[in-house]
């Protein structure tokens, strides 16, 4: 099992991912990308939660 720290990092880089993608879909919407990018940050989400409840186990 990973240690405290490496979680901790690991879940501020994926939302660090995640806001860019978001700010990246906004400049994409409308085009055939937006669908893609809605995609990554829903898979971003879920690892998100994923190490959450990592963390707390």
């Amino acid at each position: 099992m990973p240690d405290k720290a490496n979680t901790e990092e690991r879940i501020k880089k994926a939302i660090e991912l995640k806001e860019s993608l978001e700010a990246k879909l906004e400049k994409v919407k409308g085009s055939p990308r937006e669908e893609e990018f809605k995609l990554q940050i829903e898979k971003v989400t879920e690892l998100i939660a994923h190490l959450e409840s990592e963390l707390k186990s």
